[in-house]
């Protein structure tokens, strides 16, 4: 191949940004991009996480918690939603039956096609809920205890938001 066919094979991407107006042609291989840009998002996000180590020494303090719960519901059902990042925010025991890994297993690779609705979040010390809802799912109260900064516990059967204190 002479080296201007590669220059302009090269260069065609260029050209075609510089059109004033795109073709109907072009909206169907941008559509083809964005779904690829978001698959390759995706399979980011569902990759397997580490869980989260706890911190004893020092142990977190309650500002420090307070914002990694933030951050928590960031990911786990806000506007950065990633279930993978989320995961990192909770250490059960691997040897549980339903530890980390069967969690895992079960919301990794359905979450992300899942549109939460986030309703709202509270922590108080070591204990914290999140309340969303989601279709086919309706309205949904989780509830977590928190240690050394990660995620210990979590309950979602039959949980009542808190009341104001």
């Amino acid at each position: 191949m002479k080296f201007s066919h590669i220059v302009a094979v090269l260069s065609a991407p260029l050209a075609v940004a510089a059109l004033p107006a795109a073709a109907p042609e072009a909206n169907v291989v941008a559509a083809a991009e964005q779904d690829v840009s978001s698959t390759l998002l995706e399979a980011r996000q569902n990759r397997r996480p580490t869980p989260c180590v706890r911190k004893t020494d020092p142990a977190p303090t309650q500002e420090e918690t307070d914002a990694r719960f933030g951050e928590f519901v960031e990911v786990f059902v806000g506007s950065r939603k990633n279930i993978s990042r989320a995961f990192e925010f909770i250490n059960h025991n691997p040897m549980a039956q339903n530890g980390h890994a069967s969690a895992w297993s079960i919301l990794g690779n359905m979450w992300g096609g899942i549109q939460h609705r986030y309703i709202r979040s509270t922590i108080r010390g070591n204990m914290s809920w999140v309340n969303y809802s989601a279709p086919g799912f309706g309205t949904i109260v989780d509830r977590f205890r928190w240690e050394g900064g990660c995620i210990v516990e979590h309950w979602d059967q039959g949980e009542r938001y808190p009341a104001r204190k």
